[in-house]
C-alpha cells in the first residue's frame, strides 16, 4: 500500500529526520521533457518512418558490435532506445558514439552510458535477489513462474505480456516499492527525492517474446530495479498517477495487453504521457524557452523538484554480447550484475573488511575532527603508526598493542555516560553513510580497523577477528558502560598487575561469584584477554606436534587456536558459545583471573607467545579455554576445579536431571542447568534414606538454594533474550540486502508472534509455587534472624 503524501518528509526541507540536501536542478538534471524529431533526410526503418539522430548513431553502433550494416538493426531496438532518452539528445548521441566493450568473468558485452528518462525503463524481468519469495507469489496468486534466464540474443521469453506483469507485480510484493514507514525506507526514498538516483543503474535491450507474431524490444535494468521502482512509485504518489511508462505502449490502443515494439506513434504518445499534464502541479517549464525554464524554477513547489530530480538518471545500457566459452549470454548479464552484489564475481571487488574499513575511516575522521580522538589515535587507527606488542607504560598514544586494539572498539562502539555524544555522533556518521546504524554495524565497521591495528592480513584471519570483536562489543555487557559497576574503559591502560590485583578483590567481595555483576577490573581483565588472545600471533599460527618425520624430527602441523566467535564452529567438540561467554566466566573465578592475566601477559611482550595455565603449565588454546569456560563454574554440586580430563570447570550437565533418574510426578519441575542430587543412591540407599535427608546439613542446603537461584536467573535471561528477538526480513517487510537483524528499530517476534496460551497455560500455578516457596524461605530467615 502506498503511503500518503503527506508523510513525506523530504517535502519539508527543515524536517529533523533528514539525511540528505536537496541537489540544486539547474544545471544537473534535464528541465525539459523530451522530443521525438525523425531526420527526414534519412531512409525510413521498417515501421515506416526514419530514425532520430540518436536512433542513426544507435544503428552505427549495432553495427559494429554485430559486424553488420547498419540497415539491419533491429528497428524495435532502436526505437527501445529513443523511447527511453532523456533531456535534449545531444550528450546521449555523443554517448552512443563512445560506446565500448566491457568485459566480466563470462565474457563481452557492449555498452554505452546514457541518460534515460526513469518512468520509461523497465524494472527487470529476471530478478535473482527476490526469486524465491517472489515464485511463491507467482506459484499460489498468478499460478504461473518466474523467468529465470535470459535467452540467447538477450531474449526473455514469456507465455504473455500477463505474465510479465505479473512478475513484476509480484516482485513488488516481495519489495513494496511504496513503503515509506521504516526508518531505512524513509532514508532511501528521501535520498532519490532530493538528490535523485546518484549512481548509474545498468540493463540491456532485451527481446520481449512471446511468438514471432508477439514479441518487442524494451529497455529494463539488471541493476537497479530497487531504485527505478522506488522512483517509479513516488513519483506516481506525489503526481497522483502512474508514473511506470515502461510497457504503455503495450496497452496502445487501450485495452488490448500485448506485447508489441516501439515505434514513432507509441514513442510519441509515451512523451505525451511524460508531461504529466493532470498533476497537481506543474511537472515541466511551460515551455522551452530560457524564461519559461527560469519562471519554473523560481516557483517550481517542492513536488515538482522531487518529480524532476527522479525522473532521469545515468544508465549503462548493452546492446549486444559476446559469451565466452562454455558461457551464455545469460551468464554474461548475470555477472555484470552479480559482480556487484555477488561475494567472489569480480577480481577487484573490495573484500568485506576493506568496504567496513572504508566506512570506519569516516567514523573515525568524525570523531577526529568533534576532539573524541586525537591525531595521533588516527594515525594508529589507520595503520600509519605501529604500536609494539611490548609493553610500554610511557609510550603513547598505546602503552601496547592489545590496549590500542582496544580501544578501538570502545572508541566506536561503547556507549559511555561521561562522553555521550560520542556513540551519537558514531551512529550519525553510520546514518549518513546510508548504513544501518545499530551497535552490530557500528561494531562491525570499526572491527576490521581492529584488525587492522592489531597487525592482521588476509580476509581469513581478519574475518575471524572481526567477527569475535564486532558480536562481542555489541553486546550491553561490554558497550553499555551506564548498566556497569564502574567504567571498565578507563583501566585498559593501567598496569596489568593493577588490574588483575583489582580483579581479585571485586571478585573476594561479591556476595555470590556466579551471580553478582562483574566489577570494572573483572571486565576490562576479561575483555584485554579477549583481545589479546583473538590477535596473538603465536595462537593464530600455533602448530600441534603431529608424530615425527623419517628423520626422526617432531612433525607439526598448523593447528590456529586464537579465539574465534564460536570455536571455530565447535572444533574439537567444545560448545559453541559466544567468546565474551568464555573470558566473563573465568573472571568469576580465582584461577580464571590468574589464566585471563597470564593471556594478556603472553601478548604484551616483544614477541607475543602462546599462554599457559599458571598451575599446569598446559597450552591455553581456544579449546582448552572453553572446555575450562564455557560453562560458570559452581553449577553442580563438586567444587570449582580440574576434572578428571585435566581441564578447568565442570563437565556438561544434564537438563532437569536428578540423581535417582526419577522425573517430576506434576510435570511441573524447573528445568535449569543444575543437577540436583536430592537423594543418595547405591547399594544400602533405602537404609540410608530412613535417616536424615542430606541437604539438612546446613552449607548443603545452602548451596542447593544458590543453585536455585542461579537456575532462576538463568530462566530469566533465557526469557530475556527471548523477548529480544527480532523479526526476519519478511516480517519487517524489508530487502534480504538491507535486513540488519540488530537494528534497534525492527519489531520483536514476542510481539508479531507472541505466544500460544495453550503453551503458557500451566505455568501460572508452577510459577505461584516458585514464588510461594521463596516467599516462605525468605520469612523463616528473617523470624531466625530477629529472634537473635
Amino acid at each position: 500500500m502506498a503511503a500518503r503524501k503527506s508523510t513525506f518528509q523530504f517535502l519539508d526541507s527543515g524536517h529533523r529526520n533528514l539525511i540528505s540536501d536537496a541537489v540544486p536542478l539547474d544545471g544537473v538534471f534535464p528541465l525539459l521533457p523530451p522530443v521525438f524529431e525523425p531526420l527526414r533526410s534519412e531512409p525510413a526503418l521498417s515501421d515506416g518512418e526514419p530514425p532520430t539522430e540518436l536512433g542513426k548513431a544507435v544503428m552505427e553502433w549495432y553495427a559494429k558490435a554485430n559486424s553488420c550494416a547498419p540497415e539491419e538493426t533491429p528497428a524495435g531496438l532502436v526505437r527501445a532506445i529513443e523511447a527511453v532518452s532523456a533531456g535534449s539528445g545531444r550528450e546521449n548521441i555523443e554517448a552512443v558514439r563512445r560506446a565500448q566493450w566491457r568485459r566480466n568473468h563470462a565474457g563481452l558485452l557492449s555498452v554505452a552510458q546514457l541518460v534515460v528518462c526513469v518512468p520509461m525503463v523497465r524494472p527487470a524481468t529476471v530478478q535473482p535477489r527476490m526469486a524465491a519469495s517472489a515464485q511463491r507469489i507467482m506459484r499460489e496468486g498468478f499460478k504461473n513462474s518466474l523467468i529465470h534466464e535470459v535467452g540467447s540474443g538477450l531474449r526473455i521469453q514469456a507465455r504473455s505480456a500477463q505474465h510479465l506483469i505479473d512478475i513484476t507485480d509480484a516482485q513488488r510484493k516481495v519489495r513494496n516499492p511504496a513503503a515509506y514507514a521504516g526508518e531505512a525506507e524513509k532514508e532511501f526514498a528521501d535520498s532519490l527525492a532530493l538528490e535523485g538516483i546518484r549512481e548509474e543503474i545498468r540493463g540491456f535491450v532485451y527481446d520481449m517474446y512471446v511468438s514471432d507474431d508477439e514479441r518487442g524490444h524494451l529497455v529494463e535494468t539488471d541493476d537497479g530495479w530497487t531504485r527505478v521502482s522506488v522512483a517509479q512509485s513516488f513519483m506516481g504518489g506525489l503526481i497522483c498517477a502512474k508514473a511506470d511508462l515502461s510497457t504503455l505502449h503495450w496497452e496502445y490502443p487501450v485495452g488490448s495487453l500485448t506485447v508489441r515494439p516501439h515505434t514513432p506513434d507509441s514513442i510519441e504518445a509515451a512523451h505525451r504521457a511524460l508531461r504529466f499534464e493532470d498533476a497537481p502541479f506543474a511537472v515541466w517549464p511551460a515551455s522551452r524557452t530560457k524564461s519559461a525554464v527560469q519562471a519554473w524554477l523560481d516557483g517550481a513547489p517542492p513536488e515538482a523538484q522531487a518529480t524532476l530530480r527522479m525522473m532521469t538518471a545515468r544508465m549503462d545500457i548493452g546492446i549486444a554480447v559476446r559469451p565466452y566459452r562454455r558461457n551464455s549470454d545469460h551468464d554474461v548479464v548475470y555477472a555484470d550484475m552479480a559482480r556487484f552484489h555477488v561475494k567472489g564475481q569480480n577480481p577487484t571487488l573490495w573484500g568485506k573488511s576493506d568496504d567496513e574499513a572504508f566506512k570506519a575511516r569516516t567514523v573515525v575522521n568524525d570523531l577526529v575532527r568533534q576532539r573524541f580522538l586525537t591525531e595521533e589515535q588516527r594515525d594508529v587507527f589507520f595503520g600509519d603508526t605501529e604500536v609494539p606488542w611490548a609493553d610500554d607504560p610511557s609510550r603513547t598514544p598505546y602503552r601496547n598493542r592489545v590496549v590500542a586494539t582496544t580501544h578501538v572498539m570502545v572508541s566506536t562502539v561503547v556507549h559511555d555516560p561521561a562522553v555521550d555524544f560520542r556513540y551519537a555522533l558514531v551512529r550519525d556518521t553510520l546514518k549518513r553513510l546510508r548504513v544501518p546504524n545499530s551497535p552490530l554495524q557500528a561494531a562491525t565497521t570499526t572491527a576490521s580497523l581492529a584488525g587492522l591495528v592489531a597487525g592482521l592480513e588476509g580476509d581469513g584471519e581478519m574475518g575471524q577477528f572481526t567477527a569475535v570483536t564486532a558480536r562481542s562489543f555489541r553486546k550491553p555487557e561490554l558497550r553499555d558502560i551506564g548498566v556497569h559497576e564502574g567504567n571498565w574503559t578507563e583501566l585498559i591502560d593501567r598496569d596489568l598487575e593493577e588490574i588483575a590485583e583489582g580483579a581479585r578483590r571485586e571478585l573476594e567481595t561479591a556476595a555470590h561469584a556466579q551471580r553478582t555483576p562483574l566489577g570494572r577490573h573483572q571486565r576490562a581483565l576479561a575483555i584485554l584477554a579477549l583481545v589479546a588472545h583473538a590477535a596473538n600471533p603465536a595462537l593464530r599460527d600455533y602448530r600441534l606436534p603431529d608424530g615425527t618425520h623419517a628423520d626422526g624430527t617432531p612433525r607439526l602441523i598448523r593447528y590456529p587456536s586464537s579465539m574465534t566467535l564460536t570455536g571455530r564452529g565447535g572444533r574439537g567438540g567444545v560448545m559453541k558459545v559466544e567468546a565474551d561467554v568464555v573470558v566473563m566466566n573465568a573472571a568469576r573465578s580465582p584461577e580464571g583471573i590468574d589464566q585471563l592475566e597470564a593471556i594478556v601477559r603472553a601478548a604484551i611482550v616483544e614477541e607475543p607467545v602462546v599462554p599457559v595455565d599458571p598451575v599446569t603449565g598446559q597450552d591455553m588454546l581456544e579449546e582448552w579455554l572453553r572446555r575450562a569456560w564455557a560453562k560458570a563454574h559452581g553449577t553442580d554440586l563438586r567444587p570449582a576445579g580440574r576434572g578428571a580430563d585435566g581441564f578447568a570447570g565442570p563437565p556438561v550437565l544434564a537438563l532437569d536431571s536428578r540423581a535417582d533418574g526419577v522425573d517430576h510426578g506434576d510435570g511441573q519441575g524447573l528445568r535449569t542447568a543444575v543437577a540436583l542430587a536430592l537423594r543418595p543412591d547405591g547399594p544400602g540407599a533405602e537404609e540410608g534414606r530412613r535417616g536424615a535427608d542430606p541437604l539438612s546439613e546446613t552449607g548443603a542446603w545452602g548451596k542447593q538454594i544458590a543453585d536455585l537461584a542461579d537456575g532462576i536467573d538463568n530462566l530469566a535471561a533465557w526469557a530475556g533474550g527471548l523477548a529480544d528477538v527480532r523479526v526476519d526480513a519478511v516480517r519487517a517487510g524489508v530487502d534480504e540486502e538491507d535486513y540488519d537483524p540488530d537494528d534497534e528499530n525492527l519489531p520483536r517476534m514476542i510481539d508479531k508472534v507472541g505466544i500460544d496460551p495453550e503453551v503458557e497455560n500451566g505455568t501460572d500455578k508452577s510459577l505461584e509455587s516458585l514464588r510461594r516457596f521463596l516467599r516462605q524461605g525468605v520469612m523463616a530467615y528473617l523470624r531466625q534472624q530477629a529472634r537473635r
